[in-house]
């Protein structure tokens, strides 16, 4: 027994003496500002994307469903170069510009806003705007016939929605395009009619129900027929010669029948 007791004894004595604690240093903090500008009507959300080469997120996603303000606290560990990007993740059809400020080291460019040397405390600002990229819709335009150019024909556009302006003069080899902009993400529909004219006949079926969605334009072919006219051969006095030989004949032709 009494040998146990020392045991424990010196066991319990271990556990009391004073061993040296390895603390873990606490992770730094940053806060990363968005402020981001989008029209709601023409995109549902924006979602965004934060990547830093190390600390908490290493990736990272989130969507806003309105423009406005959201903060996003990056945590790295104490003395580590940590270096951050914010971008867009946008479907087709829409582009982003952004803005950089804070305290941190910042840059901006076309792929988003990158704040380098992040240390505890740090404000960042990132700005992002987004807009929708205009699409082109173009009209061809074809003549079936005999060979000789024709006038320039005008040609209108009328969609449903969205911007857009004036008429355009088409030609064979000379198409005419349109810029439209504030599209509808579901698409709108749009219409090219034609001005006609008594030298041809139009089809234009393939310009009929365009669907033109954001990131997408869309082109069409007018094709139209030539219409050759009788050319008159004679002049005035031609034509008087014409009636009276036509005359001389049918008076010939009563005289053998009686």
């Amino acid at each position: 027994m009494k040998q146990i007791s020392v045991q424990f004894l010196v066991f319990a004595s271990m556990l009391a003496w004073p061993f040296p604690v390895i603390a873990q240093a606490s992770p730094e903090r940053a806060v990363l500002t968005i402020d981001a500008r989008f029209e709601a009507s023409r995109l549902a959300d924006l979602e965004l994307e934060l990547m830093c080469n190390s600390g908490i997120p290493v990736k990272e996603y989130k969507t806003l469903p309105n423009d406005g303000l959201l903060d996003w606290t990056i945590e790295f560990p104490p003395d580590t170069p940590t270096v951050c990007q914010l971008a867009t993740v946008l479907p087709l059809g829409y582009s982003a510009s952004y803005s950089a400020q804070g305290d941190s080291i910042f840059e901006s460019s076309p792929n988003g806003c990158q704040f380098r040397r992040l240390e505890s405390e740090d404000l960042n600002r990132c700005r992002v705007d987004v807009s929708q990229d205009p699409v082109l819709l173009t009209v061809y335009l074809e003549w079936i016939g005999p060979s000789g150019e024709e006038p320039d024909v005008r040609v209108n556009l009328e969609c449903e929605s969205g911007e857009y302006s004036g008429f355009r003069y088409v030609n064979a080899g000379s198409p005419g395009s349109w810029e439209i902009r504030d599209i509808d993400p579901e698409g709108i529909l749009c219409n090219v009619s034609e001005e006609v004219r008594e030298t041809f006949r139009p089809d234009i079926i393939d310009c009929q129900g365009l669907l033109v969605l954001p990131g997408k334009g869309e082109a069409c072919t007018l094709i139209n027929t030539k219409i050759v006219k009788r050319i008159e051969m004679l002049n005035r006095y031609g034509k008087i010669i014409m009636i009276l030989l036509v005359l001389a004949v049918g008076l010939a032709a009563a005289r053998r029948l009686t």
